[in-house]
This record gives structure tokens, C-alpha cells and sequence, in this order.
């Protein structure tokens, strides 16, 4: 595998970034030629089957900043930067034009589905193309759109300092997937140049899309998530299929084997699509197609289920598309009365900008903004219950009598909904929610909205008086029923404002769990390297100190200090790794005490072996809190590195590796096992206890030369760390017990699982009365 720049195909030298990309907007014929060149120098010509293709659908796009997070910035079709864009629109299918970009600054990701399966063929099979020419830096990984992922390398743009394109391509040649890799995730890691991050204009993959008897590249892709409401559904035929039937429905049972295809249409059916109609907010949905083929003996042929759930909102305004040129904000939302609105980039509720209003009310005027649609909206789809909307005010704004309300209209009735919260609440500078239940609603028909307004006045039945102030208004979003933190019943683990199976299975799992535990220890041999971290990083074994990296601190620790790292820059460089690790070949133990922070870096690597980006994996690597809360964790130990030698799952709690210190220990032994004849286990320990385990890891513990604490494969690791210890053979649980409690045998933690419902440090019969108690309770709003 490796990965290459493409020589720029526009490169002109302008000292205008604007000029420049306003020049590099060309027509589709221009757009054309460029996709046509790229393919030429990508490789030979492809099978008819194996072919480059954008992406189908955004599977996941991750904004490591809040509170702002999906607020992405970057370059719009005319080259206008930054303004807000939305990533599915840019980056799936074509790209709007060779200007637009989706910025990534560090621990931004996107991963993109594409249509069928990617494959190898000679020459590069993925191109990405990356605007700003600054040395850009991003992590490049192919994935099954569900878990699992393999880091293919590192990219870097041109750094010629020009305001051009590069064109980076990657080749699969000498990856052996263990899954069906049909999948592309991007990682920012690097900030140079004027832009503040990995500019990606588009991405490209060689896939193929041939499915065999069954269909196949549903669209939605399985287990899609914020699937848009009125989503058609796709897929790619089988081979020979002539006809297709269709099962739909929102439960499995609905699709299986003893389920009837839908009626409307007629089934089978000549199209490879499917309109559902009417999908409801946040609803979980089922479907399958079998394919008939009437030269076939067994004629249809059940494919696989698939599933999707629906957007949970639709957002009516959230005011970030307005600009102060050609999409003025109060060319949108008219002002009435003695009113003034503008755009206001502070306050913000989310992302960059929010409404303000200026107002004046008094026993005959009034101040309102009134928004029409183009079009008339139904909000009586899609299971929509609710309106809400915040606001912002000021200590200064007058309220003396004062009436705040929404209009809603349906071209014929408009019905006045005034706020029924505190009139204070527009003096405080703080958000304010305001929900609306849109079932109260009386005369207008929500199917039909035509207007909506905002305004302030004094009440009916107010006596005389006035008011002026401003105040700010973002996020108008719709809804259906839904579970609000304030409304959760007392035994609902899940935040689903309903006390059910979930939330009984979560309280099993931990049953008897106390948070006072009495071991069973054997003190184990001396490591073979000690890192106390007491203000040093020396070893205390005297084999290997040691070299800190950046600027990593002491803090106070399990044991005296702990070092903490601070993202990418930080980390410790092991000064004679070649000869500590020349004593270890089948079994290692790697065990330490770690706080993780609560940051935006998900892909933490906290100790990591000599690795190339795209030549070698590593022989070691440990990573907690992968990719998203919870997360994940990988343990990797093997020479080469393969997906046979990895030991990885999912934490069922964030608090396993954020927000509190927990003892982890890593444990490979190549002479273990049960099976004779294929011997190999691994081993992760949390807290004295066995968390994961796996068999068949056979490879064994080699050619490691550099060795780094804090940093490495996936990033750099936000925490701190304490008492990390190298074991040169696999701890038995007894000794790791011994350590993880200094020898005692004593572990006194809090529980990590939400069931303690008495809180009294064990989870048993008291517990479980309370959620009796609560059984079958549902509080959702509206």
C-alpha cells in the first residue's frame, strides 16, 4: 500500500485565495475533463465492474468542538471561505465545484459510504483531493461503515505554499480486509497554512458493485443514522433478478421470513426503488428485498435485513445560511412595527450565528418578524409534536406589561401562541428554551404552514405601558414526543424516558456489582520497566528511561504523581526501547493506572511501537476511547501487525476510560490457549477484573526499535497516567488484582453502571425495588 501526490492539474499563482477561487469555477464539460485526467493517471483502464465512484451517503461527520459542534466551516461553490456548509451536500456525489471544500481541523472526521465494496487494482484506488497547498495533514482509513476500520496512512498536501489543489491517491495493494470494506473515513490531524485545517474537495474510490443472488448497497446503507424523513429507498439488483419485492415495516417481524412485502405497490416490482412515504421522526425502520428470477427453480431469493433510523428533527431556521450579501437575513424574515432585525454572530446557541432583534412595544405599536414560505410546510408529517426555539436576552430590556409570542398561519388562520414561561427570562444573558405543544394547537392546519412570526407587544389584558430592548433568537427546530433530561424517570439507564427491558437488562449486568472489592493477589515478578512518573519519566528498573516530548506536566496521581499529556505534541520517547523490548518474543504484560480527559481527541493512542504510516503497522499499540462516546478499545500486539493479533471492544461506559482513574492491564501470550494445535490468547483487565479476551493471537513479540508513551498510531493521547509497568510474561489475574490494588488486595471504586439506584455503593434487591417501582413509567414530552 501507498499513497502519492498527484501533480496539481490547475495550479495558477495567484495571491488571491478569493480571486483564485473564483477563477477555478468552471462548467461540467471543465469538471468533466479534470475527473477524466485523474482517472487516466490513477491506472489503467478498470474493469467494467471495478470502477471510481463518489461517495453515496455521509455515514458519520464528527465536530470535536462544543458546544458548536456540527457547525462545519469551508469553501462554497464560488470559493467563499469560511462559511458554514453542510458535509453530505459537498462531499456526497459530485463535489458542487473543484473550489467547495469541507474543512478539517485536528479530530474532525468524515466517513463516507460508497456503492459496493472497494477493490484493488493496479494504481492508486482512492483519490482525495485537497484544497490549499499547505502542508495539510490527514489520516486516511477504510472501514465497514460499522466499527471496524483499518488506518491505510497518513496524507499530506503540497506544502508550496500556492492556493492550488493536490490530488492524493492511496493504493489498497497489500491490504487483506476481514471485512467488506465499502467505506472511507477521514481524520484532520495537522493545522497549517491560512486554512485551519485538511480542506477535502472530494473523494473518490474503485469499487465494485456486483452482488451475486441477493441484493445488495442499500441506500439508506444498513444501520443508517438522522436518515431525512423523506427518504426514497434504493438498491443495487442481483445478478439475473428481474423482479424485486419489498418488506417494510418498523419492527423485524415485519420483514422476516413470515412477513407479507408491502401492498402499495403491487409486488414484485419492475423498479430497484421504493418510496415508503410518511417516515416518522426518530423511528427505527426495517426492510429487504428478494429478488425473483423466473429462470431460477427457486425463483425469489430472501436477501439480507437492513435498517434505518429516521432524524429525530427537522430544523425550520437555525439562521447560519444568511449572509450581509445576497441571502440577507431580513430579506427572509420580515420586519413589522417599530422593529429592526439583524444577524448576529454573539450570542449563538450553536454554530455561528443567531437573529437579533431590536423592539418597541407600547399600547399601539408592536414589533414583529414575520418568515413565508416559499413553499407550504407540513408539519403534521413525519410524527411532528412540537415546536422549539431559544432565545437570548439582555438586563436592560424593558418587559413591563410585555407579551412575547409566535404566530403560526396557515394562509387562512393564524394563532397567536404567547410565551408561558417567566417574563424575567428576556433579562437574563443566558439561552432560554421555549417549547411549543403544536397538538394544542386550535384552527390552524399544521399541514399547510404558510408564516411564522415572532414579535413583542403589550397583553391584552395589561394596563398601559411600554418596552424596548433587543433580543436574539436561534435554533427553531421541529419534533416529535421526545425524552427531555428533566423528565427521565429515576430508573431509566437508557434516556429513553421509559423504565423497560432496557433498563432491566443494564441493572442484571451488574448484579451484585459492589464498589468495595476483597481480591484474591499473588505478587508478580519485577517488571522489566517501571515508570513512576514522580516528576520524571526515568525507569525505576534502571533498564530504559524515559525522554519526555513537548510539554507534558505532573499532576497529583494514584501514587504520588502521574505525567499528563496534552493531545498530539505530548508524549514520552522510551530512550533504549531496541533493548527492553529485545527480551520479550511470546508473552508481555502492559499495566497502568489512567484518567482520561473529557476532550475532543476520540482517538487516543496511550503507548504505541515503532510503526511507517502505509509501510507497517505496529508490533504494540493501546488505544482507549476510540472514535465516539463510550468508544472503543484496541489492544495490538503481534509481529506483523494483523486483525488476528488485535483484541478490541467497545466500552459499555464513558467512565471506563474518562473522568475517574481506573487500573488497565494488557496481556499477550503466544504459548496459551486451549486449542493445541493453534495456541495464542489475549487479555484486558480493568480494575483487577477480566474485561475482554480472544484466542488464536499467535504472532509473536518482535522487531519493536522505538517506543512512545502518550502518542502514536491514532493520535495523540489527552490524560494522565500513572505507575505503568512492562511485564516480561503474561500476569495471571491474581497479579494484575496485586497491582491494581498495590498489593492489598483491596479495590474501593466508584461503580461506573447508573443501576446503583440507592446509592449505596452496590447494585441488589434495594436497587431493584426502585425500578419495579418505576416499571413501565414513560415521561416523554410532548
Amino acid at each position: 500500500m501507498r499513497v502519492r501526490a498527484i501533480p496539481a492539474l490547475i495550479s495558477p499563482k495567484l495571491s488571491s485565495i478569493a480571486g483564485w477561487r473564483g477563477m477555478m469555477v468552471r462548467n461540467s464539460l471543465q469538471i468533466a475533463a479534470v475527473i477524466s485526467l485523474v482517472l487516466i493517471l490513477a491506472g489503467p483502464a478498470l474493469p467494467e465492474d471495478a470502477v471510481f465512484r463518489y461517495p453515496c451517503y455521509l455515514l458519520d461527520a464528527y465536530d470535536a468542538d462544543p458546544p458548536l459542534a456540527d457547525c462545519w466551516k469551508g469553501s462554497d461553490a464560488e470559493g467563499n471561505w469560511p462559511v458554514r456548509v453542510v458535509p453530505q451536500e459537498m462531499l456526497v456525489g459530485p463535489p458542487p465545484s473543484d473550489v467547495s471544500c469541507v474543512t478539517l481541523p485536528p479530530d474532525h472526521w468524515v466517513e463516507l459510504k460508497f456503492p459496493g465494496v472497494l477493490v484493488d487494482e493496479p494504481g492508486d484506488d482512492i483519490i482525495i483531493t485537497e484544497i490549499g497547498q499547505a502542508g495539510e495533514q490527514a489520516l486516511v482509513f477504510v472501514t465497514d461503515g460499522a466499527g471496524q476500520e483499518y488506518l491505510l496512512n497518513r496524507v499530506t498536501a503540497s506544502d508550496s505554499g500556492q492556493p492550488g489543489q493536490t490530488v492524493l491517491g492511496v493504493d489498497l495493494a497489500g491490504v487483506s480486509f476481514p471485512f467488506a470494506p465499502c467505506a472511507v473515513r477521514i481524520l484532520g490531524i495537522d493545522i497549517k497554512g491560512s486554512l485551519p485545517g485538511f480542506d477535502v474537495c472530494s473523494i473518490r474510490a474503485r469499487t465494485c458493485v456486483t452482488c451475486g443472488q441477493t441484493a445488495c448497497n442499500p441506500y439508506p446503507p444498513d444501520a443508517s443514522k438522522d436518515v431525512p424523513p423523506d427518504t426514497v429507498l434504493t438498491w443495487s439488483p442481483a445478478t439475473f433478478a428481474e423482479e424485486h419485492v419489498v418488506y417494510f415495516g418498523t419492527s423485524i417481524t415485519d420483514v422476516d421470513a413470515n412477513a407479507m412485502p408491502v401492498g402499495n405497490p403491487p409486488q414484485p416490482q419492475d423498479a430497484n426503488r421504493f418510496d415508503p412515504g410518511g417516515l416518522e421522526l426518530g423511528k427505527n425502520y426495517y426492510w429487504r428485498i428478494n429478488e425473483v428470477n423466473y429462470a431460477d427453480g427457486n425463483s425469489s431469493r430472501a436477501g439480507d435485513i437492513w435498517r434505518f433510523t429516521v432524524t429525530d428533527h427537522i430544523i425550520v431556521d437555525d439562521f447560519d445560511s444568511y449572509n450581509g450579501s445576497d441571502n440577507r437575513i431580513y430579506n427572509t424574515w420580515t420586519p413589522t412595527g417599530y422593529t429592526t432585525v439583524f444577524l448576529a454572530t454573539s450570542p449563538v446557541h450553536s454554530c455561528g450565528q443567531s437573529m437579533g432583534l431590536y423592539y418597541y412595544y407600547d399600547d399601539y405599536f408592536y414589533s414583529e418578524v414575520t418568515r413565508r414560505f416559499n413553499s407550504p410546510q407540513d408539519w403534521a408529517c413525519a410524527g411532528v409534536n412540537a415546536l422549539e426555539l431559544f432565545f437570548y436576552g439582555k438586563p436592560h430590556n424593558g418587559n413591563k406589561g410585555l407579551m412575547m409570542y409566535i404566530t403560526i398561519g396557515d394562509g387562512d388562520v393564524n394563532t397567536v401562541v404567547p410565551y408561558d414561561g417567566d417574563p424575567n427570562n428576556i433579562k437574563k444573558e443566558s439561552w432560554q428554551v421555549w417549547r411549543i405543544d403544536l397538538r394544542k394547537l386550535t384552527g390552524v392546519n399544521l399541514s399547510n404552514i404558510t408564516n411564522i412570526s415572532i414579535g413583542m407587544c403589550l397583553g391584552i389584558t395589561e394596563p398601559p405601558g411600554y418596552g424596548t430592548g433587543e433580543v436574539y433568537f436561534d435554533d427553531i427546530i421541529l419534533y416529535p414526543s421526545r425524552c427531555l433530561e428533566e423528565n427521565r424517570p429515576a430508573a431509566d439507564f437508557t434516556g429513553d424516558c421509559a423504565v423497560d427491558l432496557e433498563d432491566l437488562e443494564e441493572m442484571t449486568y451488574n448484579w451484585l456489582d459492589t464498589r468495595y472489592n476483597v481480591y484474591a493477589v499473588t505478587a508478580p515478578r519485577a517488571p522489566l520497566a517501571w515508570y513512576k512518573f514522580d516528576g520524571n519519566a526515568q525507569d525505576s528498573t534502571g533498564n530504559a528511561d524515559g525522554e519526555p516530548c513537548g510539554s507534558p506536566s505532573y499532576v497529583p496521581g494514584v501514587y504520588g504523581q502521574a505525567i499528563h499529556f496534552d493531545g498530539y505534541k505530548d508524549s514520552v520517547a522510551i530512550t533504549d526501547a531496541a533493548g527492553l523490548f529485545s527480551r520479550i518474543s511470546n508473552q508481555i504484560t502492559i499495566a497502568f493506572w489512567q484518567y482520561g480527559a473529557d476532550s475532543p481527541h476520540l482517538t487516543d493512542t496511550v503507548c504505541c511501537s515503532n510503526y511507517i504510516y502505509g509501510v507497517a503497522g505496529p508490533a504494540i499499540a493501546i488505544n482507549l476511547g476510540c472514535w465516539r462516546n463510550p468508544g472503543k478499545y484496541n489492544w495490538d500486539c503481534g509481529c506483523p501487525w494483523s486483525f488476528d493479533n488485535r483484541l478490541s471492544g467497545t466500552h459499555r461506559y464513558k467512565s471506563e476510560w474518562a473522568g475517574r482513574w481506573n487500573h488497565w492491564a494488557f496481556v499477550k501470550n503466544c504459548d496459551a490457549g486451549t486449542d493445541p494445535n493453534n495456541k495464542g490468547i489475549m487479555q484486558v483487565f480493568l480494575n483487577g477484573v477480566l474485561l475482554d479476551s480472544r484466542e488464536d493471537a499467535n504472532s509473536p513479540i518482535c522487531g519493536i526499535t522505538s517506543f512512545v508513551i502518550g502518542s502514536g498510531w491514532y493520535g495523540g493521547y489527552d490524560g494522565s497516567i500513572d505507575d505503568f509497568r512492562i511485564y516480561d510474561y503474561a500476569l495471571s489475574q491474581p497479579e494484575v488484582a496485586y497491582i491494581a490494588t498495590n498489593g492489598t488486595g483491596i479495590l474501593d471504586q466508584p461503580l461506573m453502571s447508573p443501576a446503583d439506584l440507592s446509592s449505596d455503593g452496590r447494585i441488589n434487591l434495594k436497587d431493584f425495588a426502585i425500578l419495579a417501582d418505576n416499571w413501565l413509567d414513560e415521561h416523554l414530552w410532548p
